[in-house]
């Protein structure tokens, strides 16, 4: 009898584990985010609930015989009789581009995370493989199971897990033409209208309709946005249509996705669909509703003001700010006002017109955001014409003491250090990528070579102190000086630049809430002038190791210039509180 009993128990517990099958893999052909909105779908074809604690998807990567890498699917918890379970690769990317959540994160680079060419396997808790895609030690290139930039979906005839290669199971999208197929269709799949998560036309014969957006907030001047749906089970011919409302307005019906919204800065909206036929309502009622908003944006005067915006939030720069760097990688353009600077990341090609270093730039509009901890701004439209050319830009000076104690404050800025030291022990030559101490008298800093088309790289590094003129960047969280040229590396003990007769000047306290500011200069008189960030000359003295009254200046941030016989020596930033 106990024989028996375990021998109904195994069979019970087989049938129970292949109740469950894989229903849908997608890698979408369209955006650079692609990876990021790959996903695998699963489904309990069965009428019971399985409990998925312990059960992995596993993937063999190319040509691997032995699986690559895994997720734990325990966080489901139990699948319920006829539910689906969405894994995204990325759980973020997944929501803003379909416009649903997924259920869970596998994480990019794991199991979900496949360009097409991959076996993906389901495993239950007892480490016993339960359904598959594609034929592990066999890379997926060129087979009846490469879905790259596309979709495999698992025919709606499948009724029981497989857990060996059925091609005749699955309907395969790909970029790629594969001889010999008999459900293999060269068609690229675009996300999110190619796609349908959460959905199986195998699951149901029951009408169904999905409906997504491509974000859920889109950036001002957005004009129209695309609703797309895809229905299951409902042909769009003769009665049957899909009857839409935009917040609650006059319905409309349609029979082709996608439905174009027209749109407004800063408004929200609800769109609701609907199937019917000629009797209305379907019974039960099939609908979906999608949510989305258009973000407004904010004038500011400011870069100073623009890097205490939030991050996420759409602004435009109504001031000139000037360009003080620009690189082919990613269209980067650094940018700076007499408050602040910022990086302009414009991957997507946005700004068309071409600046040269000393145009100012005005009326930028953009979305601010941050990589690696380096706030970045990043245009939503082309600012035009450089508002002026020619400008002079003078960096700030500052000590490697102030760097490393302050870095974030002078992050994008051009700024200069004086009489540095470079150390010459990774690299006698200065090499993309490369890393160096810079030391002045007992404090340091770290120069990156981190711009590809400059002048200087493979060029040997003079180990006499230095004049540095720079651009503060950023690389995983950590902030670093960069030469934008080799102009702007010097021999400090051939040039007089930023010193006077080897004496440096120094002004303190700074920031400054004491009415007086404490200059030393050496043994010579300089000429200082005070501007405000509007360019206004607001005060003007002749210092020697002495103090000029602060008192009427009010709270804000200042450009010190120091001159002597006429000649700019050096200029620093002041704040006054």
């Amino acid at each position: 009898m106990k024989k028996i009993t375990l021998l109904l128990f195994l069979l019970i517990s087989s049938i129970s584990f292949g109740q469950v099958i894989i229903t849908e893999l997608a890698d979408p052909n369209n955006s650079a985010t692609a990876a990021n909105t790959r996903y695998v779908e699963i489904y309990n074809i069965s009428g019971g609930d399985v409990d998925l604690t312990g059960w992995e998807l596993r993937r063999w990567t190319n040509g691997n015989a032995a699986t690559t890498s895994q997720v734990d699917l325990t966080p489901l918890g139990t699948l319920s009789a006829g539910g689906f379970a969405v894994i995204a690769a990325n759980a973020a990317a997944f929501q803003t581009a379909y416009g649903v959540a997924a259920d869970l994160e596998g994480g990019t680079a794991g199991p979900v995370d496949s360009n097409g060419d991959d076996q993906i396997g389901l495993f239950n808790n007892s480490d016993t493989l339960v359904d598959i895609f594609g034929v592990p030690g066999e890379d997926g290139s060129g087979t009846c199971h490469e879905f790259e930039d596309g979709r495999a979906e698992r025919k709606a005839t499948v009724t029981a897990a497989n857990t060996t290669w059925d091609e005749s199971e699955w309907n395969v999208w790909a970029d790629d033409t594969v001889s010999g197929c008999t459900s293999h269709t060269n068609a690229a799949q675009d996300a999110p209208g190619n796609f349908d998560p959460g959905a199986w036309i195998g699951a149901s014969a029951d009408p169904s309709l999905n409906a997504s957006v491509s974000a859920s907030t889109f950036a001002p001047g957005t004009t129209s946005v695309a609703v797309s749906f895809s229905t299951n089970n409902f042909d769009l011919t003769g009665d049957n249509v899909v009857e839409y409302i935009v917040n609650g307005g006059t319905p409309a019906t349609t029979t082709s996705s996608p439905i174009n919204v027209t749109v407004t800065d800063g408004e929200s909206y609800t769109v609701t669909l609907e199937l019917k036929n000629a009797g209305g309502a379907l019974s039960p009622e099939v609908k979906e509703t999608v949510n989305f908003s258009v973000a407004s944006i904010t004038n500011v005067a400011n870069i100073g003001a623009l890097r205490a915006g939030t991050e996420g939030d759409y602004y435009m720069l109504t001031g000139e700010a000037l360009l003080t760097y620009a690189q082919s990688f990613r269209s980067q353009k650094y940018i700076q006002d007499a408050t602040a600077a910022i990086l302009i990341d414009d991957n997507d090609g946005i700004i068309t017109t071409s600046y040269n270093v000393g145009d100012g730039i005005t009326g930028i509009k953009g979305q601010l955001t941050s990589f690696n901890s380096l706030l970045q701004f990043v245009p939503i439209e082309d600012p035009g014409a450089a508002s002026t050319t020619g400008n002079t830009i003078t960096p700030e000076e500052v000590t490697l003491a102030d760097l490393a104690a302050n870095p974030v404050n002078y992050e994008s800025e051009l700024i200069s250090v004086i009489e540095v030291t470079v150390d010459t022990s990774v690299n006698t030559d200065w090499t993309n990528g490369a890393e160096y101490t810079l030391t002045q008298n007992s404090d340091t800093f770290t120069f990156r070579a981190s711009f590809f088309d400059v002048d200087y790289i493979g060029t040997a590094i003079n180990t006499d102190p230095q004049n540095i003129v720079g651009l503060v960047t950023g690389r995983n969280t950590n902030l670093f000086l960069t030469a934008r040229n080799a102009a702007d590396i010097t021999d400090f003990l051939s040039t007089d630049s930023f010193t006077r007769n080897g004496n440096a000047i120094y002004m303190f306290p700074n920031p400054s809430s004491t009415g007086v500011l404490n200059f030393t200069t050496g043994n010579e008189n300089v000429d200082i002038k005070v501007f405000n960030i509007l360019g206004k000359q607001v005060l003007a003295s002749t210092v020697n190791n002495s103090s000029v009254n602060t008192a009427d200046l009010a709270a804000g941030i200042y450009l010190v210039q120091f001159s002597q016989e006429g000649k700019k020596i050096a200029t620093k930033k002041l704040v006054i509180r």
